[in-house]
């Protein structure tokens, strides 16, 4: 890989850190009792954290699904528990009587971890054999 190309996606990696942050500042403000919202932003944060921590560089055909799956497993068992973290600051940055999620929706959203841990694992094997398969793959010459 050229340190060009290095650059370009660390830079697409910055950009698209600071997008998902000003994302996150925006739904902190807004009064949303929905847990849509706070698994589809933690869902993404864990994507974005996944990705930082697969593009370096890795030998070995078995490294690479091996690597890939256990990131996917890990950015998966992480979606429910940053998604709790996201709860929390959020109602505490509100501070309302009451908090803005109620108990259920905080079990709802830890009873969906085995889902998010099965999918991240998933999707991370299924990247490693692309990753893989775009490896061993013979260059175009045409």
């Amino acid at each position: 890989m050229s340190s060009e190309s290095r650059l370009k996606k660390r830079l697409g990696l910055r950009i698209s850190a600071f997008l998902l942050g000003i994302i996150v500042l925006i739904w902190l403000t807004i009064e949303d009792e929905n847990t849509i919202g706070v698994v589809v932003i933690s869902g993404a944060i864990c994507i974005w954290a996944a990705f930082w921590v697969l593009v370096k560089p890795v030998e070995g055909g078995s490294q690479i699904i091996l690597r890939h799956s256990l990131v996917g497993l890990g950015a998966g068992l992480a979606v429910s528990l940053l998604g709790i973290l996201l709860m929390a600051l959020k109602s505490g940055i509100h501070g309302h009587g009451t908090p803005d999620f109620t108990v259920s929706q905080i079990q709802q959203v830890l009873s969906n971890t085995p889902y998010f841990a099965l999918s991240g694992f998933l999707i991370g094997f299924g990247s490693g054999l692309w990753r893989l398969a775009r490896s061993n793959a013979p260059a175009d010459k045409g």
